[in-house]
């Protein structure tokens, strides 16, 4: 089976977007985007991942990246 990883913090760094500004657009608290970010990469719910790739103007795929 094959495994992904969500980028969450390689997508925002490279749209300049803050965790507060994520926060403000998606409604998500802070602390819950900054645990998808952080290293216990708990991973966001298929609907927070739809609001987190809309905030950012992405498409969904983007925010997950397939494991070597």
């Amino acid at each position: 089976m094959k495994e992904y990883s969500f980028e969450l913090s390689a997508i925002m760094k490279e749209k300049g977007v803050t965790t507060a500004e994520l926060s403000a657009k998606t409604g998500i608290k802070a602390a819950t985007i900054n645990e998808y970010r952080g290293a216990r990469k708990k991973e966001p719910t298929l609907y927070r991942g739809l609001l987190i790739a809309d905030a950012l103007g992405v498409s969904p795929w983007e925010l997950i990246k397939e494991k070597d």
